[in-house]
């Protein structure tokens, strides 16, 4: 899985382009890693490209949701589909994480 990212002001946004499924993972953890590790304060992924999800990306976007709140940096998803919507609905993970119709809003909703 190839990934963009982009900075928008104090906001960097990280866009997964295909399936975030097992063995397709690699460049965003490490994306996320890299940015965690920089202490970058507001995280917003894009997920305008990920057309399906498996466990294994949702355990990984919970295990960088809760590594960046537990250190007083922010991590926020936007740009669902409809079926990422009722997987995260259904796992009941909706509750957990801060979702945005679209990159502006979600870039937004930092100030």
């Amino acid at each position: 899985m190839r990934v963009v990212t982009s900075q928008e002001g104090a906001v960097t946004v990280i866009k997964p382009l295909g399936p975030m499924v097992s063995g397709e993972l690699d460049d965003i953890d490490k994306n996320l890693f890299k940015y965690f590790n920089n202490w970058t304060k507001r995280i917003v992924i894009n997920m305008s490209e990920v057309v399906f999800i498996d466990s294994a990306g949702l355990e990984l976007l919970v295990h960088h949701h809760r590594q960046f709140n537990s250190h007083g940096l922010e991590l926020k998803i936007c740009s669902l589909n409809e079926m990422m919507q009722k997987i995260l609905s259904l796992t009941r993970l909706s509750r957990r994480f801060e979702s945005y119709p679209d990159s502006a809003t979600a870039i937004r909703s930092f100030l």
